[in-house]
C-alpha cells in the first residue's frame, strides 16, 4: 500500500484548510496532517525510546485533534492504536512510510506535509522512485502575505509580541533560507515537475479557499477521483489563521520589492490570482499607503477592487491547464 496523493505545501497557504476538508470525505483516508518523513524522519536512526522520550521526540509530537472518535473520523479506535504503535515503535524507512497507509483499505489515501515544498531535487527523485503514481497537491499564496504570515506564526509561537518586534528582526526572518525557499514556488514546481508529470500535479490558490471554496473542493475531489459532490461539515470555514488583520506598511513595501521579480514570473506563467499579486506589489511600490499599516489578506481590500483583472476568477486546477490558460 502506498499514498495516492501527497500535499507538499506551501506553508501558510491553506494546507490546514485542505486537510480539514479532505479528511471527512468517506472515500479519503489521511493518518494525520504532517508525517514529515521525506524532510526529517528519513534521516533519523534512533530507537523507540528516543522517539518517545529522548532527543527525537520533537519529531514525533502529535496533536490530539488528529485522533478523535466522534463518529466523523474515517478510522476506528483499534486501527488508531495499531497505527500509533507502528508509527512510534518501528524505525522510519521507506517500508515504514508505506506501511502507514495500509489501514486505508479501498479508500484514497494520502498525507499533507507543507515542508515537502522545499525538498531538493535529489529527495524529490526519491519520493518519485517510491511512489511514482502519487498525485501532488501544491497550494500557493501571495508571497508577500505568505512570508508575513509565517513570520507572525513563528514569533507568536515563541511568545514574541508582533507589534513590539523590530523591523530588523522581521527582515532577518524574511532573509532566512527556509523562509525564502517556502516562497520560491518556481523552484518547487521545477523540482517536483521534473519527476511527476503535469497531469499528476494540482495547483491550488488560497484565494479560492476563501472566494470559491465549493469550486476548489470539487476540483480537488475530482483530481483525487472521489465524489466531488460531498461537502464536509465545515467546508466554508477558515481554519488555522494566524493573521493579525494588518501588516506594517514598511514590511509590505519591503516584501513587495523583494518578491517583485518572482511575482512578474508567476503572473506571466499563471495569470489570474498571480497577476493580482503582481498588481499588489506594484501598487505598494509605486504609491505606498500613507498609513502605518495596511489590512490583509489583499483580496479583501481596495487593492482587489483596483485590480482590473476578472473579479470572478477561479484559478485552481491541474498544472498543465494553468500553463495553457494563464
Amino acid at each position: 500500500m502506498s499514498p495516492d496523493f501527497i500535499g507538499i505545501g506551501a506553508q501558510k497557504a491553506g494546507t490546514t484548510w485542505l486537510y480539514q476538508n479532505l479528511r471527512p470525505h468517506p472515500r479519503i483516508w489521511i493518518p494525520w496532517k504532517e508525517i514529515h518523513y521525506f524532510d526529517r524522519k528519513i534521516k533519523l536512526t534512533s530507537g523507540p525510546y528516543s522517539r518517545l522520550f529522548g532527543e527525537d521526540r520533537r519529531e514525533y509530537r502529535w496533536d490530539k485533534r488528529d485522533f478523535h472518535w466522534d463518529g466523523t473520523s474515517s478510522r476506528s479506535f483499534p486501527s488508531d492504536l495499531l497505527w500509533l504503535y507502528k508509527y512510534f515503535v518501528r524505525s522510519p524507512g521507506d517500508d515504514w512510510y508505506l506501511s502507514l497507509f495500509q489501514p486505508s483499505g479501498e479508500r484514497v489515501s494520502g498525507e499533507i506535509t507543507p515542508s515537502y515544498s522545499i525538498l531538493d531535487r535529489e529527495m524529490v527523485a526519491h519520493v518519485h522512485a517510491l511512489v511514482p503514481e502519487a498525485k501532488i497537491i501544491f497550494m500557493m499564496r501571495n508571497p508577500i502575505e505568505r512570508a508575513w504570515s509565517q513570520a507572525v506564526m513563528r514569533l507568536t509561537n515563541k511568545d514574541y509580541a508582533v507589534d513590539e518586534t523590530s523591523e530588523e528582526r522581521f527582515h532577518r526572518r524574511f532573509g532566512r533560507r527556509a523562509s525564502q525557499l517556502r516562497t520560491d514556488y518556481q523552484r518547487t514546481l521545477e523540482n517536483w515537475g521534473s519527476f511527476f508529470p503535469e497531469e499528476q500535479i494540482f495547483i491550488g490558490f488560497l484565494e479560492d479557499a476563501s472566494l470559491h471554496p465549493e469550486e476548489l473542493l470539487e476540483n480537488v475531489y475530482g483530481f483525487l477521483g472521489v465524489d466531488p459532490a460531498f461537502r464536509p461539515p465545515a467546508w466554508g470555514e477558515r481554519v488555522n489563521s494566524t493573521s493579525v488583520g494588518e501588516m506594517p506598511t514598511s514590511i509590505a513595501l519591503y516584501l513587495a520589492r523583494s518578491y517583485l521579480e518572482d511575482l512578474e514570473s508567476l503572473s506571466e506563467r499563471f495569470g489570474g490570482y498571480a497577476s493580482f499579486w503582481l498588481h499588489c506589489a506594484r501598487r505598494l511600490i509605486e504609491d505606498p499607503p500613507k498609513e502605518e499599516s495596511i489590512p490583509y489578506p489583499f483580496w479583501e481590500t481596495l487593492l482587489w477592487e483596483e485590480w482590473d483583472g476578472p473579479k470572478t476568477v477561479y484559478r485552481s486546477g491541474l498544472l498543465s491547464a494553468l500553463r495553457t490558460t494563464g
